[in-house]
């Protein structure tokens, strides 16, 4: 009998000791062993001024560009350029012949002075021997001379090859005798101190470009070097084979570093307005879902809590939040990949020191 006590005394011991150590259920295994919180780096959710952009593709036009030509057919007699040369208006670029053209306006200034004399004398002897008529052809034999000589002159100018604008010209094509026609081109010329930049815009988009709005401008040569412009033109009809709509910026080439022909990157500024922006490495993506953290204050412990968030917008290093966050949220922006919901977290800052009560309370960035 006592024997029997003693084997159903140790078999109920026994029973407490294993109802003891089975799970309870919401009680994860080793709850009681305290885990250490999380380090993340935080960032104040605040709003920022969100300027929307379209990128695009365009190429470069000088502002004022020509093939130089003669007017007429004749041999060059001088060259008076270097490939490359910066001219200003008005320049002589090349020189034809004008040895017969020199000749005819000697001829022609000779010419004019016997007329000029002539009538000169006969006008003093006006109203005696001389009649109104004979005066009237002096005079217009006077005319005819300095007609003469004003052609004589236009034609020296016809041979004279100028710069219609200032700007840079391009490689000489003709060299010292050479003979050269209305078709030859002698060199080009291209004014790039501005220059104009045409892309197609989708016409989806062409009521949030306008006339006069800004653009930047990036070349594949110098991608640390911006140049910006405004919109000049926006093209009457929209092409029925691409969809599109041509539009023309005019940007500042002072430094003329860019060259006519170029292909740049086309960023269109639209509308600024006022949003929530948080850095892109906040951003969880599960599936079709967009993930971030915050940190929240749960008994007196900061604990890391999963919001589901609506994207917007996205600006250079970050991205709009339309939907899920609220302004003042602390958003975890380093450290988030090793979470859970609910996990305690202790703030630190980027090189890893903790964060006092009252730097936690400023933005980070």
């Amino acid at each position: 009998m006592h024997k029997f006590i003693s084997i159903s005394v140790v078999v109920l011991a026994m029973q407490l000791l294993l109802s003891c150590t089975e799970e309870v259920p919401g009680v994860e295994r080793g709850a009681n062993k305290s885990r250490a919180p999380i380090s993340v780096v935080t960032w104040l959710a605040v709003n920022k001024t969100v300027t929307e952009r379209l990128e695009f593709i365009g190429a470069l036009e000088g502002n004022e560009s020509v093939s130089l030509t003669a007017k007429v057919t004749d041999q060059v007699a001088a060259v008076h350029f270097q490939d490359g040369q910066l001219v200003e208006e008005g320049d002589i670029i090349v020189e034809l012949t004008n040895a017969e053209q020199n000749a005819a306006l000697s001829e022609a200034v000779v010419n004019l002075e016997e007329a000029s004399l002539n009538l000169g004398r006969l006008q003093k002897l006006a109203g005696t021997v001389v009649t109104a008529t004979q005066i009237d052809e002096a005079n217009a034999r006077a005319k005819g001379a300095e007609a003469r000589l004003e052609v004589i002159a236009v034609q020296l100018g016809d041979r004279l090859v100028r710069a219609p604008f200032s700007g840079v010209l391009g490689f000489r094509q003709v060299s010292k005798g050479a003979l050269v026609t209305p078709g030859t081109v002698i060199a080009e010329l291209d004014d790039i101190s501005s220059l104009k930049l045409d892309f197609n815009v989708p016409e989806r988009h062409l009521g949030k470009v306008i006339i006069g709005g800004d653009i930047e401008a990036l070349s594949q040569a110098w991608p640390e070097l911006p140049s910006r412009g405004r919109i000049t033109t926006i093209a009457s009809r929209v092409d029925r084979a691409s969809g599109s709509v041509a539009v023309r910026a005019l940007i500042d080439n002072s430094d003329r570093l860019l060259r006519p022909g170029m292909t740049m990157s086309v960023l269109v500024s639209l509308s600024e307005r006022e949003a929530l922006v948080v850095p892109e490495q906040a951003l969880i993506q599960d599936g079709r879902r967009s993930l971030i953290y915050i940190v929240e204050v749960v008994d007196q412990q900061l604990r890391a809590h999963q919001l589901d968030v609506e994207l917007g917008a996205r600006v250079p290093g970050g991205i709009e939040i339309v939907s899920g966050l609220e302004l003042g949220a602390k958003v975890i922006i380093n450290g988030h990949m090793n979470l859970r919901p609910g996990s305690a977290v202790r703030e630190v800052d980027r090189q890893g020191r903790a964060v006092t009560a009252a730097a936690a309370n400023r933005a980070e960035g």
